[in-house]
């Protein structure tokens, strides 16, 4: 009798643990290699005085494996593929959204989720209906598609989407019904401000949060801009979701760090830390919530695909770094690059001089006693920014990857301080982290993460 008491008490305890499974939180750093956290473990280092690295919030979660990131269509993706690989289970074409041509649409994690009676939520720092969000919600053979992505968002019935706006809002025309309009008509609350969020008395409802400010793209602003004009971080949309969608029954969480990628593009490793800071601090939001309900949690950190080919070190510094210079950088490549069109507009011709007190004033808070090879490549950008020939132009469009010549040059300048190196302004197909809690199984390959997190819903 005894020993069947104890046995008793044994699967009471099994099946507790099993049923006890219900919260998930899904991280991507849209273009997140290991080097990029790497980085930021140096840089925060760096800052505190300190030789080596100094833990993340990411690295308190162990680190599983590298996984590839390979697409149906080739071996360097995109965020549509591999954003619809990770929330589907199956590779897809670069470009389409969780998007199949037989004409059954695959259902996305997020989607099971809710149907197993889970609150979901969606958040980046990227539009909404930008690719690697839309691939929990949507199916579309093109990411390109951002009205009709839109258009599928409230079908979803998902609890909680948050972060930035939305591309395309009212059509390629304008001439569509407005897409916030059409969510609040099918019972979605809109809000600007998280603390409005939180004091609701019913968390029942589904909410839209977006942030106050936004960049003309519709995303947030970058970390390292935002402290001019009202706005959120990623953690407090975090903490803010954590609050709304929790339940006895649980919940499933996306969380895009989506301008990772956006830095990374343009090769701006300052921005490209602040960016991994606020991913970081949201990540600890997670992992926080975590302590307090270690058996019932599951934590994975991932990357759609790594930008840029980043390096910690460049050949032309030999072993020397430091990292810690980035933290002098005022605001982002993009931003100067905006300030630097204004001042210029109405101007016939400017001098390196303009360009030297501009940077002084704005951006690159470093002295401004240039080496030869960094007079070199300012000279260059210079020459570059006053060709007037339109072929030309196009080809130092090209050469910039769209941004402009002096800004782009200047940024490079700290990068080369710090001895942050890139290989390219596009993706590469170099493997990415996955770190997670929760589990133990080894994850190879993108896909894998679907079956990890529904195996864990269905205990």
């Amino acid at each position: 009798m005894k020993r069947l008491f104890f046995i008793v008490i044994i699967l009471f305890a099994i099946i507790s643990y099993a049923s006890a499974q219900k919260y998930i939180f899904l991280f991507i750093g849209d273009g997140m290699g290991q080097a990029d956290i790497d980085l930021y473990e140096a840089y925060l280092a760096e800052k505190d005085g300190k030789s080596g690295f100094v833990q993340s919030n990411i690295s308190k979660i162990p680190l599983l494996s590298m996984c590839s990131t390979v697409c149906k269509d080739r071996r360097i993706t995109d965020s549509g593929a591999a954003g619809s690989a990770i929330a589907c289970g199956q590779k897809f074409n670069v470009g389409e959204i969780s998007y199949s041509e037989s004409g059954n649409q695959p259902k996305s994690i997020a989607k099971i989720a809710k149907e197993k009676g889970l609150k979901v939520g969606i958040i980046s720092t990227a539009p909404m209906n930008h690719a690697t969000p839309a691939a929990f919600y949507a199916n579309q053979q093109t990411r390109k598609n951002y009205y009709q992505i839109g258009l599928q968002l409230p079908e979803s019935n998902f609890d909680f989407f948050g972060g930035g706006g939305l591309l395309k809002q009212t059509g390629n025309k304008k001439e569509e019904k407005d897409l916030m309009t059409l969510y609040q008509e099918a019972g979605y609350l809109t809000f600007t401000s998280t603390k409005a969020i939180s004091s609701l008395k019913n968390h029942n409802t589904k909410v839209i949060f977006t942030n106050e400010t936004l960049e003309r793209d519709a995303s947030m602003p970058y970390k390292i801009d935002r402290e001019d004009s009202p706005n959120s971080s990623l953690a407090e949309i975090v903490a803010t979701a954590i609050t709304h969608l929790d339940n006895p029954k649980g919940f499933f969480m996306m969380v895009e760090g989506g301008k990772i990628d956006y830095a990374a593009h343009d090769n701006d490793a300052a921005t490209m830390i602040g960016e991994m800071e606020d991913f970081d601090n949201a990540v600890a939001e997670a992992y926080n919530f975590y302590l307090q309900h270690k058996n019932e949690t599951l934590i994975i950190i991932t990357a759609d695909h790594e930008t840029g080919g980043v390096s910690l070190g460049i050949a032309d510094n030999g072993y020397e770094s430091d990292f810690g210079i980035l933290i002098k950088q005022k605001m982002s490549m993009s931003k100067f690059a905006t300030i630097i069109k204004k001042l210029t507009k109405n101007e016939e011709s400017v001098s390196m001089k303009d360009y030297s007190d501009m940077a002084s004033k704005y951006f690159i808070g470093i002295d401004m006693n240039f080496s030869s090879d960094e007079l070199s490549l300012l000279n260059e950008a210079f020459a570059d920014a006053n060709i007037k020939n339109n072929r030309a132009k196009s080809e130092v469009k090209s050469k910039y990857n769209g941004n402009n010549p002096m800004a782009y040059a200047y940024c490079q300048i700290m990068n080369r301080r710090a001895s942050v190196g890139f290989s390219t302004n596009s993706h590469t197909c170099a493997k990415v982290p996955v770190y997670a809690i929760g589990t133990t199984a080894p994850i190879y390959d993108n896909t894998e993460i679907f079956n990890v997190i529904k195996t864990f819903i269905e205990k």
